[in-house]
């Protein structure tokens, strides 16, 4: 498999998984929908409360992105999958 560089300027698709505080789960889920970066959020059922996907111009935004999610919302466990590549299935 060929190794892929991510250069910290590249632009950055991410999914986030979120687990968060039962009581104020869908509050956050409208909240979060509301932010700039996010392209999409959903409720879903399992071991997390909500994915978003997000778009940012580099790794740094990522991060801040991340550090602003934590800080703003009742986040207790986050996994970020980051995109090799995106698109279609047609």
């Amino acid at each position: 498999m060929e190794k892929i560089k991510m250069s910290t300027q590249d632009k950055v698709v991410a999914f986030i998984l979120l687990v968060t505080d039962s009581v104020a789960t869908q509050q956050i889920f409208h909240d979060v929908k509301k932010m700039d970066k996010v392209k999409e959020a959903h409720m879903i059922y399992g071991d997390y409360d909500l994915i978003i996907k997000v778009e940012l111009n580099n790794l740094q935004e990522m991060t801040a992105f991340m550090m602003q999610l934590r800080k703003d919302f009742a986040v207790k466990k986050s996994s970020t999958l980051i995109t090799l590549s995106e698109g279609n299935s047609s």
